[in-house]
């Protein structure tokens, strides 16, 4: 037989499936070797790490129907205004719906997980595999999906006479958001208006100024009506000393250039930098935490596939053993 063909993707991935099914339906000869102790190390340690998958898939779930059943906080999320093509409440909908499919996701792998290690049931044990091996799958090709469509996010939709089309979804929150600011950013640091409120934290927090940059509050309509004549920036576009001192006493801020707000320059505000950018970049600097998370989970779930087929094949050597 051709060696390429023997090393297909294809071929090895049908190959691992066989091995599992074997290790879980068939009897195993494994000569002299005892895996009684060892066993029962696997056993614990395969229960552990899914019980933790069990509660975190609990938690999850919880949040996700939380977000979908709270309709008091989903008005207020509301209250920021008409979106246009930006539809807030769906995407909030969504997002509790992820949240919820992913949880029942982890509930059932700590579910398998748990009852296949406590009862030592090689059909729980081999399910557990399965689901397990089928979610490293769709990681992979997810990884790969991102990293080919990194610079292309899209939302495809379909219209109301089934016409597929694809919206950008960066393109509409972005014009959302500005079009939030002219509507409604008011610029006082002690708001009520959830918005204003947000605008004003992110500013601090990333040393930004609107969303591309301070020209945006020309048009930020209630901030024009309430602001001083000469005031060009909103005071949160400002450079502190003690940022920090705005979660607690937004009395207490101390401006680098008091004349900040009228003559804004770089070296006392951040009025040419866009807090659009400036998040992309936090989180482009944070990215590589991000992948570190993702890899460590892989490596997880690879080395609970090896223990969950280790202990299938204890099982299976305990029964024979048994039975003789």
């Amino acid at each position: 037989m051709n060696r390429d063909y023997q090393n297909s993707p294809r071929n090895v991935v049908m190959n691992f499936v066989l091995s599992l099914y074997v290790a879980g339906t068939c009897k195993v000869n494994t000569g002299t070797m005892s895996l009684a102790c060892g066993s029962k190390c696997l056993k614990y340690i395969l229960f552990i790490t899914n019980f933790v998958f069990f509660l975190i898939g609990l938690g999850t779930v919880g949040l996700g129907v939380w977000a979908l059943l709270d309709d008091d906080r989903i008005l207020i999320l509301t209250e920021v205004g008409d979106s246009g093509s930006f539809d807030v409440v769906s995407l909030i909908r969504t997002g509790a719906l992820v949240l919820i499919a992913s949880g029942g996701v982890a509930v059932l792998i700590g579910f398998l997980g748990c009852c296949g290690a406590v009862k030592e049931n090689n059909c729980l044990l081999f399910a557990y595999c399965v689901v397990m091996v089928v979610i490293l799958f769709v990681q992979i090709a997810a990884v790969v999906i991102a990293a080919i469509f990194q610079s292309k996010v899209v939302n495809w939709t379909f219209l109301e006479l089934g016409e597929l089309r694809a919206t950008k979804v960066t393109e509409d929150l972005k014009a959302f958001l500005k079009s939030r600011l002219s509507a409604q950013y008011d610029g006082d640091v002690k708001t009520g208006d959830p918005f204003s409120l947000g605008l004003d934290v992110a500013q601090l927090q990333f040393e930004c100024c609107g969303i591309d940059n301070y020209m945006d509050f020309l048009s930020a309509t209630r901030w024009q009506d309430k602001k001083n004549t000469s005031d060009i920036i909103p005071l949160t576009c400002c450079k502190f000393t003690n940022k920090e001192s705005f979660y607690k006493d937004v009395n207490s801020l101390n401006m680098d250039d008091t004349s900040c707000q009228t003559s804004p320059s770089d070296e006392n505000s951040n009025f040419r930098k866009g807090c659009w950018n400036a998040i992309l970049e936090y989180a482009n600097d944070k990215a590589i935490y991000v992948i570190a998370i993702g890899v460590a989970i892989g490596v997880v779930e690879v080395l609970c596939v090896v223990v969950a087929v280790c202990l299938i094949q204890a099982v299976r050597k305990s029964d024979e053993e048994e039975s003789q």
